[in-house]
């Protein structure tokens, strides 16, 4: 497995599904802290695009990252099917903002795989790809998408 997989390898895990496009992705549901309406952010000076700026929950400052934006797909297009899931890696948090939320399953552990080589690296943003029944989803790396340290503490 990867090493941005945020479960233990063998083991079956809870997942939150979403869509970004036409897209659906996955985090681990241990990694969410709430899924929240979207509230405009504040823009922050030199922050990397996909950064749409900081809101305050609940005393805490943190960014809102356009997640359609960090995958490379062009901004996201606002809708009012768009929510901001918050999620948390050790002392980071931040808000995804997606297009909407679609569920959330356990997955078993065979149904988990690691990621395809694709070039010389695999992208640090897919921690796995999950099989269903009807579909794939990327499950991907919390760690990875969170912005820099560095922007985090600038908020």
């Amino acid at each position: 497995m990867s090493r941005n997989v945020a479960y233990a390898a063998g083991e079956d895990l809870q997942i939150l599904s979403f869509e970004v496009g036409t897209q659906t992705y996955c985090v681990p549901v241990g990694a969410v802290r709430e899924i929240r309406g979207v509230t405009p952010a504040t823009p922050l000076p030199d922050a990397p695009p996909y950064v749409r700026g900081v809101i305050n929950l609940r005393g805490q400052v943190m960014p809102v990252i356009d997640l359609s934006e960090r995958l490379g797909k062009g901004v996201a297009q606002d809708s009012a099917r768009q929510v901001i899931i918050v999620v948390e890696h050790h002392d980071d948090v931040a808000g995804l903002l997606v297009d909407a939320v679609c569920d959330s399953f356990i997955v078993p552990a065979s149904a988990i795989s690691p990621p395809p080589p694709l070039g010389e690296e695999a992208s640090p943003l897919v921690a796995a790809v999950i099989t269903t029944e009807t579909t794939m989803v990327v499950l991907l790396a919390v760690e990875a998408i969170l912005p820099d340290r560095k922007v985090a503490l600038a908020a």
